[in-house]
């Protein structure tokens, strides 16, 4: 017996050590993990470890002994969930959950946690105990990322550009609600199809090329032209990314943007830039490009490149008698028949009015004679213009390169213009060649230009104005200045014929300087007369801009004449934007600091691109009378007229018309929002004593 009992107490012993043992390891274990552990009480903790406290920033004992309610540890709206847990242990339900609970920090500070629960029944009572795990930063991740795709979701959807993505063969994997709209396929006949059949063919090569780039980890963008469902062409600019997961290339994704009305506009204004709106033929400003690299390139030794001048004979006659309308018809029908008669590799420009000029490149010069002799026969033809017969003759000018370096493409345009005159005055439905000894006008050039050194000096200068009219209200809102010569010898003189040899002597930066002071006499005399005050615009040269003390110069002026510089209006061709331009462009934009207006004058002749425009303080923009003069016949010619002021506008310049002669014109221009006007159909220029408002 008592053996019975040493081994009894023995064996007790035995397990009691064990039991020991283990439930110090599982303490351990517990106080050490790296999970927050608790057993909940009624409203209150009964055990927690210490990853647990540590985590919410209370000590053990400030959560078991009942100092912190539940309450303030869960969220508000958390807390009902841990009530309904507390319920079930009360009333002794087993039951097991993992749930997502937001607890407040001893500093206050939110986190997020991940609860693993069980409610059991352990020697008789029902417990409630669980794991905590922090999952904050993974609930900030879950967050973010929800947050981005809710934005791309809403870029995807919202966006008005063409939103796709691609599988490696270019199929359509998803297409956004723009891309139905630029294709004109739904979404679900896009996931049918390649990109391929909805690019044309010319661009499918680019396109292609694209693709596999962005396959390959490149991304690259291009222009390409795609048909839509119901036929029409459409332009895009595409830009093709590589679609990556872990650095994976799966796939490509891409945006495209409907850029045809940008093409459009870049169209018009190029051939706005570079082309007759009339004929359709390369301007003075492309031929003199083309000509130019010509004389470039050409073999000095070997020149083999002519210029032709021509000229219709008594073209004003035409116009006078059949009307403008009919001009104009036979200036295209004469342009055609020039076009249909050259090679291509030829260069056809209409000049201005009834002159064009013809580069012949690679021709010798019994090539170019017979040319002039063919093209002076095919003219004796009758052009049947609405209903009118009418037989035209030519004078045409001849030069040729002569390999000098002097040689520039001006040159080579004034000698063909030089012996185009010498046609016109001799010959007549002919040609002649030009010789460095051949100069038509030369002795009334130089009677001109020798005169206009006294000009100014013998009070023979004179300023007429024609006055620019707000079209809405009908009322002033400007005169412009221009010039007129009272010479002893040929009476009055137009400024076409004294202006260029005026350029050339250089006189007319004196000229300009005077036309600029008695313009702002003039202006501040009607002023002081008690006459409402309008602006006053005065025509500026390059010349007088290249002048380092311009500005001073015209501030000067107003400071003299007593004229506030908000009544002085600059205008500026399009040419004097060509040359010198950084020096230029920093005098225009003092004058505009000084308050004086600038605007841009005979808009459209060939020389401003948009880039101009935007580059430069204009306030206005004068359209050139030659569109005014196509609103009447020429549908092109209103929809270059409506462009301009719609470009002008977008630019926030106010748009003048220039050579408004009927009603016609005037009511287009208004229906079209153009805000001023000047031509005849208000007045003609007058002198200062002979406007309307001196006559009261």
């Amino acid at each position: 017996m008592r053996d019975f009992i040493t081994q009894l107490t023995d064996h007790n012993e035995k397990n009691h050590a064990e039991f020991s043992f283990y439930q110090t390891m599982f303490h351990t274990l517990i106080e050490n993990a790296s999970v927050g552990m608790y057993i909940l009480g009624d409203e209150t903790y009964s055990y927690v470890n210490t990853y647990y406290a540590n985590l919410l920033g209370y000590t053990k004992s400030e959560l078991t002994n009942g100092e912190v309610p539940l309450d303030k540890i869960i969220h508000p709206d958390d807390f009902p969930m841990i009530q309904k847990k507390i319920e079930k242990r009360k009333l002794k339900e087993k039951s097991e959950g993992c749930y997502r609970i937001r607890k407040l920090k001893k500093d206050g500070s939110l986190i997020y946690t991940e609860i693993h629960s069980t409610v059991a029944e352990i020697d008789g009572d029902v417990t409630l105990f669980g794991t905590v795990i922090d999952i904050t930063e993974r609930v900030v991740a879950e967050n973010l990322l929800q947050e981005s795709n809710e934005r791309y979701e809403s870029l995807f959807h919202n966006s008005p550009d063409a939103i796709f993505t691609f599988d490696d063969d270019g199929k359509f994997i998803h297409a956004n609600p723009a891309s139905e709209t630029i294709t004109g396929y739904s979404a679900n006949e896009l996931l049918e199809i390649s990109f391929a059949p909805l690019v044309i063919p010319e661009d499918l090569p680019k396109a292609i090329i694209h693709f596999e780039k962005a396959k390959k980890g490149v991304a690259s963008s291009s222009d390409i032209t795609i048909m839509k469902k119901n036929g029409e062409k459409i332009h895009l600019n595409a830009t093709h990314f590589p679609m990556k997961i872990n650095e994976e290339i799966i796939g490509t994704y891409g945006i495209a943007r409907d850029i045809t009305q940008k093409i459009l506009l870049d169209q018009q204004m190029e051939q706005l830039a570079f082309y007759d709106t009339l004929t359709k033929l390369p301007n003075r400003k492309l031929f003199e490009d083309r000509l130019s690299q010509m004389v470039c390139f050409s073999d000095e030794d070997r020149p083999s490149f002519a210029v032709l001048f021509l000229d219709i004979d008594r073209f004003k006659l035409i116009n006078d008698s059949l009307g403008h309308h009919i001009g104009d018809e036979l200036l295209k029908m004469f342009a055609e028949r020039l076009k249909q008669n050259l090679r291509k590799t030829d260069t056809i420009s209409r000049l201005a009015g009834d002159e064009f000029t013809i580069l012949l490149s690679e021709v010798s010069q019994e090539e170019a004679i017979k040319l002039a002799e063919h093209i002076n026969q095919i003219m004796k033809e009758p052009f049947d213009v609405a209903g009118h017969s009418i037989t035209v003759a030519i004078s045409i000018g001849l030069a040729f390169s002569s390999g000098k370096e002097e040689n520039n493409a001006q040159e080579l345009i004034r000698h063909a213009d030089t012996a185009m005159y010498y046609t016109k005055k001799y010959k007549r439905n002919s040609y002649t060649i030009y010789t460095e000894e051949m100069d038509l006008n030369a002795s009334y050039k130089l009677a001109i230009e020798r005169d206009l050194k006294n000009a100014v000096l013998n009070n023979e200068l004179e300023l007429y104005y024609q006055p620019i009219m707000d079209l809405k209200t009908g009322k002033l809102t400007a005169l412009e200045a221009l010039i007129r010569w009272n010479h002893p010898e040929f009476g009055l003189i137009p400024p076409n014929d004294f202006i260029p040899i005026a350029e050339e002597s250089r006189q007319i930066i004196g000229i300009g300087t005077w036309v600029l002071r008695a313009a702002c006499r003039q202006s501040k005399k009607w002023q002081d007369s008690g006459i409402p005050p309008f602006k006053i615009a005065v025509n500026i040269s390059t010349k007088q801009l290249q002048q380092a003390e311009f500005v001073d110069e015209v501030l000067t002026i107003l400071e003299e004449t007593n004229l506030e510089s908000k009544w002085l209006e600059l205008e500026v061709t399009e040419s004097i934007l060509m040359d010198d331009v950084g020096f230029i462009k920093e005098s225009l934009l003092k004058l505009k600091e000084a308050d004086i207006s600038i605007s841009i004058d005979d808009f459209g002749t060939g020389y401003t691109s948009l880039s101009y425009l935007r580059q430069y303080p204009f306030d206005k923009v004068k359209i050139d009378r030659s569109f005014i003069d196509d609103i009447n016949n020429d549908l092109n010619g209103k929809r270059i007229t409506s462009a301009i002021i719609s470009l002008a506008h977008s630019l926030e310049m106010n748009v003048v018309g220039e050579g408004i002669e009927d009603e016609i014109q005037l009511e287009y221009l208004k229906k079209e929002n153009c805000d001023e006007g000047q031509g005849y159909f208000f007045n003609r220029p007058l002198p200062a004593h002979s406007l309307p408002f001196n006559q009261r």
